[in-house]
């Protein structure tokens, strides 16, 4: 008994080590997402404005559809180069450079065009069925679309949640062309290797590259997992 509970002891101080010692760096990848001192995250909004772009792109007259589908989603195909010199000729006479509104702004542009293909390639294979059947019985639009559609295109929101993260986590040339003050996790990256390697820099990119790994054999062992599933 007595050994049990020195172990447990052990493992609650290595657990609390560890727990400062990482702790830090978690907190400094998570504010770098945003230029200010609260955690936001661009994605978030992105996820909703895209959703909703995507259903109605889905359910639109026809006539307009492909005209609006190429129209949000060419900020995927235009060089950030292009785009950020246009946003900032867009925001510099109302102001909006070097702000929060703007580089919020500017993240959305890149982010909801991967939110609206993932989600709108769901919506295209959804049993519509279900829906119709949901509202038959008595389920108002709404209701369906929250209880039905969504439950149902839940891999399409996974996946454009992921790139709309990757997105703003990795955007540099736009941003750089907004930033005077404000900075995010590149610019300030950037910045820090112009002129001294600091320790922090390497805390998140080392934290970066341990969490992809982790997320990518995740997927890998659930994808595993799910194909033994189907042959057995």
């Amino acid at each position: 008994m007595s050994e049990t509970r020195i172990g447990l002891f052990v493992g609650s101080i290595a657990s609390l080590v560890m727990v400062f010692l990482v702790l830090p760096q978690v907190i400094l990848l998570v504010q770098s997402f945003t230029a200010e001192d609260y955690l936001s995250f661009p994605p978030r909004l992105a996820l909703v404005i895209g959703t909703a772009a995507a259903i109605g792109l889905d359910r639109g007259p026809m006539v307009l559809r492909k005209a609006m589908r190429t129209a949000l989603v060419s900020p995927m195909i235009l060089p950030h180069v292009v785009l950020g010199m246009a946003i900032y000729r867009v925001f510099l006479p109302i102001r909006f450079d070097d702000t929060v509104t703007g580089f919020l702004i500017a993240h959305l542009v890149l982010c909801v065009p991967y939110v609206i293909v993932t989600v709108g390639a769901s919506l295209q294979g959804m049993d519509r069925s279900l829906e119709q059947a949901a509202v038959s019985l008595g389920a108002s639009v709404p209701m369906a679309l929250w209880r039905v559609v969504l439950p149902l295109i839940r891999p399409g929101l996974i996946g454009g949640a992921v790139f709309a993260f990757i997105t703003s986590f990795d955007e540099f040339i736009v941003t750089y062309f907004l930033a005077s003050r404000q900075t995010t996790a590149p610019i300030q990256i950037f910045s820090s290797l112009s002129y001294q390697l600091e320790p922090s820099i390497a805390a998140v990119s080392g934290l970066t590259l341990v969490v992809t790994a982790a997320l990518c054999g995740l997927l890998i062992l659930r994808g595993g997992m799910a194909g033994t599933a189907r042959v057995a």
